[in-house]
């Protein structure tokens, strides 16, 4: 059970990051844009690696090849 200074705390805490991240994006939204869309790749390419490694796993374990040997190339 919260006390109620602990919700008030996370509650003002939420709140000032609330309002820094608009004041932030207000003065310069480019930059905020920017940066997510920074975020959005990193997230795509991380994606499209794991995608890629679990292909070339079930393609070399096809071929034959034991679990540790594909953990030692990949």
């Amino acid at each position: 059970m919260k006390s109620p200074a602990l919700k008030t705390f996370l509650a003002g805490a939420a709140f000032g990051i609330g309002v820094t991240v608009l004041f932030l994006y207000a003065q310069k939204p480019h930059c905020f844009v920017t940066s997510l869309e920074t975020i959005a790749e990193m997230g795509r390419s991380r994606r499209a690696k794991e995608e890629k490694n679990k292909f070339l796993r079930k393609r070399l374990k096809a071929m034959g090849f034991s679990d540790k040997e594909i953990n030692e190339n990949l």
